[in-house]
């Protein structure tokens, strides 16, 4: 059996896997040195690790029975082709508390001002007391405040949490109505999460139903309210979200993804079609939320125990329903 790693391979997965290939001594555990050899061993391996396969080489993947993704989103695989296969599909949120903090650091920030007063000190022009204590020079504290966060899984229950500390009222919106440790109310109407908070998280998975879930209509419901997205850029209407920061609509944005990425690790690049990074009531982040060692150890520790669940009795420990596409 051949389990095949497609993916970045930094020394503490190398480390985890050696750990793999002393347990599981007649599985074959193979990092290819090139895209040539990748292709080839694609042929025969029954399991693959990456968060990244186009419909081609899922196609030359004649043996594949599960693809293990280093991390939750699957939103970068042929999920239609991989449902007609009846390929199963493994994710995990090893890294969900790191993003969670991520989150409340944009919130700190964008709501603190703390990049616009830097980048004002920079040039010699204060605010606040030293400034005539103008009422424009307040920032905004997120003690207390009414909070949404759109999207309970690993990342949204881990900014609950974190915001306790801030003794924030929250509503937390997903599918299904129930009890979530640390939410103080549960909704499945977007409308009224998005209506509650001051403060509002974005959490979600991106699907085909989460898409856009953001609207240009909800977008300009949002009258002083701050964004934070840690999901994916295109869970917000990327023109609408622009909109509503031109026309003061919005308070403010932290925004960790994003609609445009580099193609490769030299190109330079913004990260949206429309100027949002020129708003001073903004504060972009380079998709890095779980980028720490210990959200990298978080999430290599969680797919090596898929990957040893599923050699041990068939079935990995997390499966994706590919149905709802997380």
């Amino acid at each position: 059996m051949i389990v095949l790693f497609l993916t970045r391979m930094i020394d503490y997965f190398e480390k985890r896997l050696e750990d793999l290939r002393k347990e599981f001594p007649n599985v074959s555990f193979v990092v290819p040195r090139n895209r040539s050899e990748a292709e080839e061993l694609l042929r025969d391996a029954e399991a693959v690790v990456t968060g990244h396969l186009t419909t081609e080489q899922l196609l030359l993947a004649r043996r594949l029975k599960v693809i293990f993704v280093p991390w939750a989103g699957v939103n970068a695989l042929p999920l239609d082709v991989i449902k007609e296969r009846n390929i199963v599909v493994s994710n995990n949120h090893g890294n969900g508390k790191i993003v969670a903090e991520r989150a409340i650091a944009l919130a700190l920030a964008v709501m603190g001002r703390i990049v616009e007063f830097h980048n004002d000190l920079t040039k010699g022009i204060w605010h606040g007391y030293e400034a005539g204590a103008r009422k424009e020079d307040f920032w905004f504290s997120l003690q207390g405040k009414k909070v949404s966060i759109l999207g309970l899984g690993a990342i949204g229950k881990h900014i609950a949490k974190l915001l306790k500390g801030f003794d924030c009222e929250i509503m937390g919106y997903k599918r299904i109505v129930e009890p979530v440790e640390m939410v103080d109310h549960v909704t499945n109407n977007l409308g009224e999460a998005v209506a509650f908070g001051k403060v509002i998280f974005l959490a979600l998975p991106l699907t085909s139903e989460t898409r856009g879930i953001i609207s240009p209509e909800i977008l300009k419901t949002m009258h002083g309210k701050f964004l934070i997205n840690v999901g994916r850029g295109e869970l917000v209407d990327e023109r609408g979200l622009y909109e509503a920061l031109r026309d003061g609509v919005l308070a403010g944005a932290g925004i960790d993804t994003w609609y445009l990425y580099p193609e490769s690790e030299n190109t330079v690049k913004l990260p949206s079609r429309y100027p949002i990074h020129t708003f001073r009531n903004v504060v972009i982040s380079p998709h890095v939320g779980g980028f720490t060692i210990e959200g990298q150890m978080g999430r290599i520790d969680e797919t090596i125990e898929n990957i040893r669940h599923y050699l041990i009795t068939g079935r990995p420990l997390n499966i994706v329903d590919l149905e709802r596409e997380y």
